[in-house]
């Protein structure tokens, strides 16, 4: 027994001195840029790193080239004596992806809201974004709804790259943007109006319910994504960023402080909720490394912004088709 403990001590001091010399030569090594170089875990900020903002002087030929509302238009005078585009009414912009399992219930929906029975100033925009599956199925409704536009990009480019195209596409002074699988509750259009045109809003948000996923059921939430706004605020501001997702948290953080915002405290619309949204996506989720990436942007530069003249310089496709009821495939 004596023997064999005076052995296992032998073994450890000499394991000792074995690992000790190692650490020492790696060290010296690693000071002459030679030797083992020791792996460590180090925590990345993986995905696409985000946009940055493109100024656009007021002296610039973009921005000279802008047209604007009669009804609203910013407080400047260079702008306020640019010629009019846009007609009193409101467009309403969808942009579709695979979502040709919801997109009946979206447009139902729509068709039904209550401020268009005294009115006809009024036009839904689809803008497909590449997708045939989808584009077919639309074709084959579309003949149902009145005032509906659809137009199919050549390639998919994502949501708010579609977005901004189709926001330049539309016809009238006041733009709500919606997604094509959610639900508008009945007055959501005429209390919007009514609030912008009352207390003449640039912008106003309101609420939504969720429905579908258990996980999610019946959560109250304020809307980014689905937003009402003037024309002349998309215009001016330069649109959507062409991320893959928080570009209208960014898009709202950068013109909140220069316009005028109404959030309102009425739930106006049901979010469905299902495997292809992005917010319970593992990539785009809330807390995901790659939200993160915009977030720290949208904190570090869109809310730092001081001046009304700063803008980022829109991506949209330049090649698209409009579809019509006769189109032939």
């Amino acid at each position: 027994m004596g023997n064999g403990r005076i052995y296992n001590l032998k073994s450890i001091i000499l394991l000792f001195i074995f690992i000790n010399s190692i650490i020492l030569s790696s060290q010296k090594n690693h000071k002459n840029g030679k030797g083992i170089k020791l792996k460590r875990k180090k925590k990345y900020l993986t995905g696409e790193s985000p946009s940055q903002l493109i100024i656009l002087p007021p002296s610039s030929v973009s921005r000279k080239n802008l047209n604007y509302s009669l009804y609203y238009s910013p407080n400047n005078k260079e702008f306020s004596q640019m010629p009019i585009r846009y007609k009193h009414g409101i467009s309403i912009i969808i942009t579709a992806y695979k979502t040709e399992k919801y997109i009946k219930s979206t447009l139902d929906s729509i068709s039904e809201q209550t401020w268009f029975k005294n009115h006809n100033n009024w036009e839904i925009l689809v803008g497909v974004d590449g997708c045939n599956e989808t584009l077919k199925y639309v074709h084959s409704i579309m003949k149902n709804y009145k005032n509906l536009r659809v137009f199919m990009m050549e390639e998919n480019r994502g949501t708010y790259i579609t977005t901004n195209t189709m926001m330049t596409i539309a016809q009238y002074d006041n733009l709500l943007r919606f997604d094509a699988d959610d639900i508008m509750l009945p007055d959501l259009v005429e209390l919007i109006m009514k609030e912008s045109e009352s207390k003449n809003y640039d912008m106003i948000l309101f609420k939504g319910i969720n429905f579908g996923k258990k996980k999610f059921k019946k959560k109250k939430f304020l809307a980014e994504g689905q937003v009402f706004m003037k024309h002349w605020v998309f215009d001016y501001f330069g649109g959507f960023m062409p991320w893959r997702c928080a570009a209208d948290s960014e898009f709202i953080t950068r013109v909140g402080k220069f316009i005028k915002i109404k959030k309102l405290n009425k739930i106006l619309f049901k979010r469905r909720i299902h495997e292809s949204n992005l917010t319970i996506q593992k990539k785009t989720k809330y807390k995901s490394v790659y939200r993160k990436l915009h977030i720290n942007y949208i904190n570090n530069v869109s809310k730092n912004i001081k001046n009304i003249n700063n803008a980022v310089i829109i991506k949209i496709i330049n090649n698209y088709n409009e579809i019509f009821p006769n189109s032939i495939f």
